[in-house]
């Protein structure tokens, strides 16, 4: 169900959509869901580990089938350089990233095939507290990109004051989401307060120096030995 606000007291709800659209053939959407995770190691340990300088690359935030990555790039470069500074073994690199990247520019078939892989942000720094929870700058100015599932950003106004904050102080982010219900043929409006700022990650286990671990029957982190 979508709406939208017509006046102080008034919305406009469409309970099901006349028009909708889909660049993503169905085999990409199944095949993403049932082999991303073995895809995503694949990629990191067949092809990062055995040809990109990987302590040049740190390892942000990523989710399911998305990952981002700091690079210790050309300083003369702008921040589109990608991988092309940390490229430790040049012919292997070649010789695979087809597979992985991209090779027809602005083709939307090629960009989208099965296995491969594309950009969808880039910026010159990122703020990651976990997994799709971050703000990314697009560019050298205050222009970025923030990422707040589960967080109304219409109704919400969040700023990179906010999550440092949130790492700096620990400061917890309050947010209310506003949307309408139905129950027994009565529409009400609906306010929903949550952490929408927070320190806590519920995915895995988080060691002292920050690091993530995952969750493995029986083990807590105290389990687990930082080097």
């Amino acid at each position: 169900m979508d709406e939208q606000k017509i006046s102080e007291d008034s919305y406009m709800v469409q309970m099901n959509p006349e028009h909708c659209s889909c660049n993503t053939p169905l085999q990409v959407a199944f095949f993403v869901l049932d082999n991303a995770k073995y895809w995503y190691l694949n990629f990191i340990y067949n092809f990062m580990y055995k040809c990109l300088d990987m302590n040049k690359i740190h390892f942000n935030e990523g989710d399911t089938d998305s990952a981002y990555y700091a690079i210790s790039g050309n300083p003369n470069e702008d921040f589109t350089q990608q991988f092309n500074a940390v490229i430790k073994y040049r012919d292997f690199y070649n010789e695979n990233a087809k597979y992985f990247f991209p090779t027809i520019n602005g083709n939307v078939y090629d960009e989208k095939k099965i296995l491969g892989l594309a950009i969808e942000r880039q910026g010159p720094s990122l703020i990651a507290l976990a997994p799709k929870n971050y703000i990314i700058f697009k560019n050298y100015c205050d222009d970025s990109k923030i990422k707040l599932k589960g967080v109304n950003q219409k109704t919400n106004k969040i700023t990179k004051d906010q999550m440092v904050d949130c790492i700096n102080k620990a400061k917890i982010t309050k947010c209310t989401n506003m949307r309408l219900g139905q129950k027994n043929h009565q529409m009400s409006q609906l306010s929903i307060e949550k952490n929408g700022i927070t320190g806590i990650h519920t995915k895995m286990i988080i060691l002292e120096n920050q690091s993530c671990c995952p969750f493995m029957y029986g083990l807590t982190a105290k389990d687990y030995s930082i080097a």
